[in-house]
């Protein structure tokens, strides 16, 4: 967690569009050509991928410095 990266695999079973909330922000996130539906600006909770049925995909992502509870405040509508 110091070095505020994480690298994933998701495989999801069927094709679906998801929204990703990383409670630290996201500072940058990298996937697969038509895996992210837009680069999010940083310091953002949130991501929506469209991920593809049955294939695994890797998501990398630097994660920001907030307190784990302020995702909260960016991710609800005001």
């Amino acid at each position: 967690m110091e070095a505020r990266t994480v690298d994933l695999t998701v495989t999801s079973v069927r094709k679906q569009d998801i929204t990703l909330i990383a409670r630290h922000g996201i500072e940058d996130i990298s996937a697969p050509s038509g895996v992210l539906a837009a680069k999010p600006q940083s310091g953002t909770a949130t991501c929506d991928l469209h991920l593809p049925g049955g294939r695994p995909v890797e998501i990398h992502l630097k994660l920001g410095r907030h307190k784990p509870l302020d995702w909260v405040a960016r991710v609800t509508p005001s």
